[in-house]
């Protein structure tokens, strides 16, 4: 029953571990849509007609995030505005530290693969999809 008990709780340490490597960083470029977000064991999920993009370009460890709105035609529109971000190695946590002239924060990334990002920040996770041309 101990062997039990001890086995559950490497596999719950484990699981609050970010499984990002370092030679992952660059699936991160691209388009991601938001879609939910969750606080404990609630759901958000994106409303309204505004569907909004998180676009990330990354040159090894270093990048920006704009914000994008998809058009017709394969085209998006782009605001001036981005957030300037840095990929950082705690242990086996990986973080991306943003910066803009006003303010800095860091999300955790829980999750990074080919199709899904997961960031945490201030008890949230934000759970995205690869943006495909659809909404």
């Amino acid at each position: 029953m101990f062997r039990i008990f001890l086995g559950l709780m490497a596999l719950l340490f484990l699981g609050c571990t970010s499984s990002v490597k370092p030679d992952q960083v660059y699936l991160i470029e691209g388009y991601w849509k938001i879609d939910y977000i969750s606080h404990g064991s609630e759901k958000f999920y994106p409303r309204g007609a505004e569907k909004l993009l998180d676009f990330y370009e990354i040159n090894e460890i270093e990048g920006i995030r704009k914000k994008v709105q998809p058009e017709f035609g394969n085209k998006f529109s782009v605001t001036e505005d981005f957030n300037i971000f840095k990929i950082i190695f705690e242990g086996d946590n990986c973080f991306i530290k943003l910066q803009t002239p006003w303010d800095q924060w860091t999300e955790k990334i829980i999750l990074l693969t080919d199709e899904k990002l997961v960031l945490e920040h201030r008890e949230k996770r934000y759970h995205y999809l690869r943006y495909s041309g659809q909404y």
